[in-house]
């Protein structure tokens, strides 16, 4: 079973390559590329892209006492969020591992809740188990498509102000308003926009719209989104961590938690593993070394999702984690980058480790940073 796109058939038109994404029951078909990957990743850098992102929903917020519900329920402080501000959140359960992660974007009278659309039901039904008089609802806005635009050039597409990162605002696309909220995923200008379905296959045409009097961003796939996206440094829900994950453990958790907050559902976890400075593993930035794709040397090794992690010269031991996701990095020459769980005994920059790559072993080293690529300030 796979949930219907509104766009699923014109992407099919443009002869898109699809990657499944979800669990098996319910899949999302999401665009894997276009079949031009080096073109779609150079206008996502130069210019900018447009990515459908049918696997996100959203859920509506309303009431007068919804930022105080939140603060209690969510670990990021939202009691004093303000129109036009966004933040990131975890909702976790009472063992303090994450059921969701949440994007709130603050709007007038409600808040919009952006998330993995498979999580989107439980998530609504599980917040709302807390309500008891307070004036609140919590519902899911199936009235709501979301795509993204990435790149240097996205404000100029929308033909409006810019607006810095972690904010958002309305913006009218084809005489219909549109909230756009920003937040960098790839290392460039990155803006979420939640269109309404009836209007979503005119907008998203007249966005991709290519000709010759115009210079409308590109299609782009999950491909280049990804690469970009691992560059930056932004470990994904449900790609690099999951349900399991403790917040100390996701390598986010400084943009999700709040510690000097009051109680939320799973604190006590969270304040005891931060007190105690204690983890059995973590997401970490992994560089590999001595590979690097060149005109004469095509051939590297390139660790793939999944792929065992060793501590240094114990290659082919007991592993100390795997890749969750990797890729090649354009802007770092051509070499190899991932995202990797590990021990936490593992984990501090400058670790030599070994990965398991094309059927052999390559070494490989923490980064310092988990972004491994930043935009020079202009």
């Amino acid at each position: 079973m796979t949930t219907t796109n509104p766009l699923h058939a014109v992407h099919e038109s443009s002869e898109a390559f699809f990657i499944p994404y979800g669990p098996q029951n319910a899949q999302t078909q999401v665009v894997e590329t276009f079949g031009q990957l080096d073109m779609e990743y150079a206008a996502l850098r130069k210019a900018a892209v447009v990515f459908d992102e049918p696997h996100m929903a959203t859920l509506k917020i309303t009431g007068s006492e919804r930022h105080a519900f939140l603060n209690n329920m969510l670990t990021a402080k939202v009691d004093d969020l303000k129109p036009g501000q966004s933040i990131f959140s975890f909702w976790l359960n009472r063992q303090g591992r994450i059921d969701a992660d949440l994007r709130l974007i603050e709007r007038e009278d409600h808040t919009l809740v952006k998330l993995d659309r498979h999580l989107a039901k439980q998530t609504a039904e599980s917040l709302s188990t807390f309500i008891f008089a307070e004036d609140i609802e919590i519902t899911i806005d199936d009235s709501l498509h979301w795509i993204s635009i990435h790149g240097p050039t996205s404000f100029t597409h929308l033909q409006t102000d810019p607006i810095e990162e972690h904010h958002n605002t309305t913006v009218t696309l084809n005489n219909t308003q549109v909230v756009a909220d920003r937040f960098d995923l790839t290392g460039e200008i990155g803006l979420s926009l939640a269109i309404p379905t009836d209007q979503l296959d005119t907008i998203y045409k007249q966005l991709t719209a290519q000709d010759e009097s115009k210079s409308n961003p590109k299609p782009t796939g999950w491909l280049a989104i990804n690469t970009a996206r691992i560059e930056a440094g932004h470990p994904l829900y449900n790609i690099d961590f999951g349900p399991d994950t403790l917040p100390a453990e996701s390598g986010i958790m400084n943009s999700r938690v709040h510690l000097a907050k009051g109680c939320y559902l799973g604190q006590e976890v969270v304040a005891r593993m931060h007190a105690r400075n204690i983890r059995k593993q973590a997401i970490v930035p992994i560089r590999v070394n001595d590979q690097r794709i060149t005109v004469e040397h095509q051939e590297i090794l390139q660790p793939m999702t999944g792929a065992y992690i060793y501590a240094k010269d114990q290659a082919g031991q007991t592993p100390i984690g795997a890749v969750t996701s990797s890729t090649i990095s354009p802007m770092l020459g051509a070499i190899p980058i991932a995202f990797a769980m590990i021990k936490d005994s593992h984990t501090a920059p400058g670790t030599e480790l070994a990965v398991t790559a094309e059927g052999t072993y390559a070494s490989c080293t923490v980064n310092e940073t988990y972004a491994f690529w930043t935009k020079p300030s202009s």
